[in-house]
């Protein structure tokens, strides 16, 4: 099928729906390039797909995506050889955390979804690589105890930051220092730990101006006492994030040396993704399963069109029983075009897995072709009247056609 023929049939906007439903980035990109399927058994499948969600979501249950979001973006810097941050780390890690508990999640519901179930359990389990990471990633920040080395560096920093504050908190409070200080109050400054001195006073106070305020009153003065001790605790710091980066740099290759199955994970979940998104799409159209053929029969009962007002009159429409064509005619305004539409667009949702708004009884033929010829053909580059334009595309629909095959 021909993308403006989906475009007609405003099958486009359908798919807009499902992506804004799903979850991870990936999903939605994935939705954007399926179509609706012409093979039976697959469009069989689908329909129990969703069916099987659908039972899930009017259970009130949800299930445990997480960390899916950004996990394509994710892999590819890891396989980019870049390091991950713990916030990625720790993202990385609920996704892999979600691939053991959807198991079993489906464990529990396999007797209400057992096409669901098989489907997960197929999820690998990283429990070693996701528990590593959630040992030395807490808070959003690499922890103490990810390394020995980590463990005695900051242990140190907070021993020099201790001394470096009880000397200057001893500085503000010498009466001799009162007239000079600007406030009383310790200001970390490119790494400095220093206090605000009045730009008057600035030759009077033995230590380095590290940084002066915009106005130029006041200097930011790192006193002798404290200068050796800000000199270690910078480098300190800077071992500190050396050790950092190598904890994060082991982290990031463990995730690199399971790409492979990770990369299984992640297309499994995302199959998830996008059958909860037309579960999820299917429930606010109130939809239902209808039964599906490939003897070219249409029989809608009471089927609206998903983007009509509510309100709308729902269709009765028998096709491909007793007769193989059906000519609509009437005055204008009065839903020949309507009925086209809804026609073409439930069979197209039906072939993509959605349940449709309609009722009880609906069975709808699998195609392998759709045609379209709705709208105004006039070209004026042509020289086509609106008759002109429907006959030409017309008679291109018949030099297509097949059997299974539906003309609009």
């Amino acid at each position: 099928m021909d993308k403006e023929t989906l475009n007609k049939l405003q099958f486009d906007k359908i798919q807009r729906e499902v992506q804004i439903r799903a979850i991870g980035n990936y999903s939605k990109m994935r939705i954007a390039e399926l179509a609706p399927q012409t093979n039976l058994a697959t469009v069989k499948v689908w329909q129990q797909e969703t069916q099987e969600a659908r039972l899930i979501l009017d259970s009130n249950q949800h299930v445990p995506f997480m960390g899916l979001s950004r996990i394509d973006s994710l892999m590819s810097h890891v396989k980019k050889g870049m390091i991950l941050s713990p916030n990625d780390l720790t993202e990385y890690a609920d996704f892999l955390r979600s691939s053991r508990m959807i198991n079993k999640f489906f464990e529990k519901n396999q007797y209400q979804t057992p096409l669901l179930y098989q489907y997960s359990k197929g999820l690998p389990s990283l429990l070693d690589v996701e528990e590593e990471i959630y040992e030395k990633i807490q808070h959003q920040k690499v922890n103490d105890a990810a390394s020995r080395n980590l463990r005695k560096v900051r242990k140190q920093i907070r021993e020099y930051e201790k001394e470096i504050q009880e000397k200057l908190a001893k500085f503000l409070k010498q009466s001799s220092n009162k007239d000079m200080i600007q406030d009383r109050m310790i200001v970390q400054k490119d790494g400095h730990y220093t206090v605000p001195i009045k730009a008057s006073y600035r030759n009077k106070v033995v230590g380095n101006v590290i940084e002066q305020s915009n106005k130029g009153a006041t200097v930011f003065v790192e006193p002798a006492a404290v200068a050796k001790l800000n000199e270690r605790l910078i480098l300190l710091n800077a071992e500190e994030v050396a050790e950092e980066y190598q904890i994060l740099a082991e982290l990031t290759g463990y995730l690199a040396e399971k790409e492979t199955i990770i990369q299984l994970i992640m297309e499994t979940i995302t199959a998830f993704d996008i059958i909860f998104a037309r579960a999820k799409y299917s429930r606010e159209l109130n939809g239902i399963t209808p039964e599906v053929n490939k003897s070219e029969v249409i029989h809608i009962q009471k089927g609206v069109h998903p983007f009509l007002p509510k309100g709308a009159v729902p269709l009765n429409f028998i096709l491909g029983e007793d007769h193989r064509g059906l000519v609509i005619t009437g005055a204008n305004a009065g839903g020949k075009t309507v009925v086209l539409k809804t026609v073409g667009l439930l069979t197209l949702m039906t072939m993509f897995g959605l349940q449709i708004p309609v009722q009880k009884g609906t069975n709808i033929a699998v195609f392998d072709e759709v045609f379209v010829d709705i709208g105004d053909q006039q070209s004026m580059e042509n020289a086509l009247s609106t008759f002109s334009g429907h006959m030409n595309n017309i008679a291109s629909i018949l030099n297509k056609v097949k059997r299974n095959t539906l003309v609009l």
